[in-house]
């Protein structure tokens, strides 16, 4: 009688685990499908309606991922694929246009047409190459 009870005991335990009882957090809401959630949206500013909020061509979960600013059209990942140093972009600032200063306005394209900030590369060589026609 007792082992009979305990195994009654058992099977009405393990029923209580049912996989059609799905008790875990529903899934936070992405209406846009960019991969960042509703509320990350409301918290950077940017539209949950639009996976690209400043039309830019990449979705704003990519420019979150990749530092850049989903709300600025200038702001973006650079086409090459280069990595941009995150850990000082905003921290440097121009000293001068003198040979091993900072410049103030530099600004360049590269050949994808992206518009390169040199602050974005802050420990690494960069070999800029430049030429005019006149």
């Amino acid at each position: 009688m007792l082992r009979t009870l305990l195994l009654t005991g058992l099977l009405v335990t393990v029923g209580c685990f049912s996989k059609d009882d799905d008790t875990g957090p529903e899934p936070k809401a992405d209406g846009d499908g960019d991969g960042l959630t509703d509320a990350e949206e409301a918290e950077l500013g940017t539209d949950p309606a639009k996976a690209d909020s400043d039309g830019d061509g990449y979705s704003d979960g990519q420019e979150v991922e990749y530092g850049t600013d989903p709300n600025d059209v200038w702001d973006k990942p650079y086409e090459g694929g280069w990595d941009i140093d995150f850990g000082c972009r905003d921290s440097v600032v121009g000293s001068g246009d003198e040979v091993g200063e900072i410049a103030f306005d530099f600004e360049a394209y590269n050949q994808h047409s992206d518009l390169l900030s040199l602050y974005d590369f802050c420990d690494h060589t960069v070999l800029a190459v430049a030429s005019a026609f006149g």
